[in-house]
């Protein structure tokens, strides 16, 4: 995360006026600055601008910025987009719910381990495993026998993980 530096605020006003930008592209690279930026202030432009955006590429912008602000606040905003048709925005979804990791982001987590794109499952068992609450263990163990490889391995992997934590107290 940059410095809260004098400058930085013309930086997030200038970035935020860009996030109505007639050019998509120029929307995306604003909203991702300003994930770069990282202050939990600009999280409530971008959740406005998530809900009314139509873009795809600027919305997985919108949403790779709110995990790197990792913002609570941003977690009901993200939680909408599980069900978008497009599974490359519940993939990161799923990513930015890790990020912020707690346990509201991690409920939204365990109702994406049912998605039925693989790399949605799949990104939420490691997020799961990543943050390592013990209650996500049930709902992962589940998952240790689904379809899909990729998901039974970062399933096998998170209860690793997870388990380790505990077994140390």
């Amino acid at each position: 995360m940059i410095q809260q530096l004098p400058n930085t605020q013309i930086a997030i006003d200038t970035l935020s006026k860009k996030l109505n930008d007639s050019i998509p592209q120029i929307r995306a690279k604003a909203a991702e600055a300003l994930g770069k930026i990282g202050a939990h202030r600009v999280a409530d432009t971008l959740i406005s601008h998530l809900q009314q955006e139509n873009d795809s590429d600027v919305r997985l912008s919108i949403i790779r910025a709110l995990g790197n602000i990792g913002t609570e606040s941003a977690i009901p905003a993200l939680a909408s987009c599980l069900s978008d048709a497009n599974s490359d925005i519940r993939v990161n979804v799923a990513e930015a719910l890790g990020k912020i990791g707690n346990e509201k982001a991690v409920q939204y987590l365990i109702q994406s381990l049912t998605d039925s794109d693989a790399k949605v499952r799949t990104t939420a068992t490691i997020a799961l495993g990543e943050i390592g609450l013990e209650d996500a263990i049930p709902h992962i163990a589940k998952v240790c026998s689904d379809e899909d490889d990729n998901v039974r391995l970062s399933a096998v992997d998170a209860l690793g993980k997870i388990g380790s934590r505990y077994a140390l107290n």
